[in-house]
């Protein structure tokens, strides 16, 4: 019969020899339960756990920030598990689609990084949803020896990627509700959309134009129109108020019609500067033979090294690749697989990019 010793008596930390006499379990059985390793039954993990945290037992940060190190160091002969950085955008890499592919290689480049810092090996896989299911996926993952796993935003957000999340220690990047109550890192859009109106404001521009799509609204929870219409009621003088114009197809589909329509937009508004998420509408007006930032001011929220030179917000992808596998990392200490509890998400906000679309500070 498991016994209890009196360790906050005498003041001594537990020992894993002290749980494992109580639990009457071996001490690799303690380091395992503790670690939450599926290799032990769940119904003794929790009696493991609920032993040592009667016993007052507690990790040390400073063995656990030691390990880390150890694990890092090239003297290091051990096997660290895999994390892998999951893309669904195969078909992007066509020139036409250059920016939607050069965020994902920013995912890549900061994912890459970081597992590297931290000791992991790092794989990255890339599936189009038109040719693989999510059996075939799933399969490949453990074909591939993937314990940890990052899911990059899915081609649509409408998306769909049934997996079994319990395999593994999982975070996601971006917005998708689809995924279930995985933990995720995502971009603060109602801050960044608020961030952007005071810097229009503070460069002089008092009627400020937003032109979105269907698609990248649900990809951003309607967070974007949220910033902008909460800072027009609290901010703007309700004569310099540009109603919001929502293209109802995703931006890389617009044709004529739609340029037509934002036309039409601007000349009922005369907003004098417009925020957008990339380019393309730009150069339309500027086929139009409108000049920036001498007819309006023009900013991409989606900014990038490939954006032509456009002032805009950069969307600190690199950075959220970062953070997701620092989650990643630490799920993967602790054995913690699969959907959470509750949705659990970490927002970053990005910073200012100056081209020569708005006028100078």
């Amino acid at each position: 019969m498991a016994q209890k010793l009196p360790f906050k008596a005498d003041g001594r930390r537990p020992t894993f020899a002290d749980i494992a006499r109580c639990a009457s379990v071996c001490k690799a059985t303690v380091s395992l339960a503790l670690r939450n390793n599926p290799r032990i039954p769940e119904d003794t993990r929790d009696r493991i756990q609920k032993i040592a945290l009667e016993l007052g037992y507690q990790k040390n940060p400073l063995v656990t920030a030691n390990m880390a190190k150890i694990r890092r160091s090239k003297n290091f002969k051990g096997s660290m598990p895999s994390i892998g950085l999951l893309s669904t955008w195969y078909d992007e890499q066509r020139e036409n689609k250059r920016v939607e592919w050069h965020i994902q290689n920013r995912f890549l480049t900061g994912a890459k990084k970081r597992a590297r810092e931290l000791g992991f090996d790092f794989d990255f896989l890339e599936f189009d949803l038109a040719y693989y299911s999510s059996e075939r996926i799933q399969q490949v993952l453990v074909n591939r020896n993937i314990s940890g796993l990052i899911v990059s935003p899915l081609r649509f957000s409408s998306s769909q990627l049934p997996l079994d999340w319990s395999k593994f220690a999982v975070a996601s990047i971006g917005f998708n509700e689809t995924l279930g109550n995985i933990p995720s890192v995502y971009y603060d859009n109602f801050r960044c959309m608020q961030d952007i109106l005071e810097f229009l404001s503070g460069r002089g521009y008092h009627r400020i134009g937003f032109i979105t799509d269907s698609e990248n609204e649900m990809r951003g929870g309607h967070m974007w129109n949220a910033g902008y219409l909460e800072y027009q009621n609290r901010v703007l003088e309700e004569q310099n108020a540009v109603p919001i114009l929502r293209v109802p197809k995703p931006e890389l589909l617009f044709q004529e019609g739609d340029f037509q329509l934002m036309h039409r937009w601007y000349l009922k508004y005369k907003p004098d500067v417009i925020i957008a998420f990339r380019s393309k509408i730009l150069d339309y007006f500027l086929k139009l033979g409108y000049k920036v930032p001498e007819d309006f001011g023009y900013m991409v929220l989606n900014w990038s090294s490939r954006t032509d030179g456009c002032s805009g917000y950069r969307q600190c992808h690199e950075e959220m690749a970062e953070v997701a596998v620092n989650i990643v990392s630490e799920r993967l200490y602790n054995n913690d697989r699969g959907e959470l509890s509750k949705p659990r998400t970490t927002l970053l906000r990005g910073d200012f990019v100056d081209g020569f679309t708005i006028r100078p500070g």
